[in-house]
């Protein structure tokens, strides 16, 4: 099986290829979990696969507590084979050694951890804006072969971390990450009215109900991961975050 979270498309994708390139026909958003369906059944020889996409050097927000409750009856070290790929723009730094500890506290044993470049997302501090035009296209080209490397990894059950690490990891993990964990707000987030339609997509893409339609006008509730799902999905680009998301970029994979 493979259970994946996804907010702007990248890792859903990721996901299904793997799906398709391994055979595996259980595919679980993460995002649909509820308290009531925590656990789940595996059989003999089957994997467990967790995809999901890099927040500043780590597991995004809440995912970590979530994957750590999660319980798998008949599950097996010697028999099933557990392992993750993440999505990321630039490098993954330390989230294999981070998704090994919450594995661990699921009861698996973490096999193997995998990651796949795909379009930058993150836009909200300077020096930080999505990928130009032919940094994206050559991004999606080589996504699939990265993926059908995987999934022979995979299938030969190979373990260790193969996820591409980049410079300063320990830095990038150890710092930065817990920092950019607690500055995450959603108060900064606002329309603009002239170009805002209430259409409604940013509460239906949004991964943590964090957004409701009131007035016509998307209003945050304060349970953001500032994952930006909204940002990139708005049609009419009338999402702003402050001052910050001006003349940045939009994408989500389409």
């Amino acid at each position: 099986m493979i259970l994946y979270f996804s907010a702007t498309g990248n890792s859903r994708y990721v996901a299904e290829q793997l799906a398709a390139a391994t055979g595996d026909i259980r595919l679980t958003d993460m995002r649909t979990i509820s308290d009531g369906k925590l656990r789940f059944s595996i059989s003999a020889g089957e994997p467990v696969g967790f995809v999901f996409p890099v927040h500043s050097w780590g597991m995004p927000k809440g995912l970590p507590e979530l994957v750590s409750s999660l319980r798998f009856d008949g599950y097996s070290p010697e028999s099933n084979y557990c392992y993750m790929a993440c999505s990321c723009g630039d490098d993954a730094g330390l989230t294999f050694t981070q998704w090994m500890k919450c594995a661990g506290n699921a009861g698996l044993r973490g096999d193997a951890g995998y990651s796949v470049f795909m379009p930058n997302t993150y836009v909200l501090l300077p020096g930080f804006d999505t990928d130009d035009e032919a940094t994206v296209t050559k991004k999606l080209q080589e996504a699939p072969l990265k993926i059908a490397e995987i999934a022979g990894m995979i299938a030969r059950r190979e373990r260790g971390d193969h996820t591409f690490h980049g410079s300063f990891s320990h830095f990038k993990s150890r710092i930065i990450y817990p920092a950019f964990m607690r500055m995450i707000t959603d108060k900064p987030f606002h329309t603009d009215p002239e170009k805002c339609t209430g259409c409604g997509r940013c509460a239906a893409v949004c991964p943590t109900h964090n957004i409701v339609i009131a007035d016509g006008r998307p209003q945050w509730q304060g349970n953001c991961i500032n994952c930006l799902a909204c940002y990139h999905h708005c049609p009419t680009k009338s999402i702003g975050y402050g001052k910050k998301t001006r003349q940045k970029g939009q994408y989500h994979f389409k």
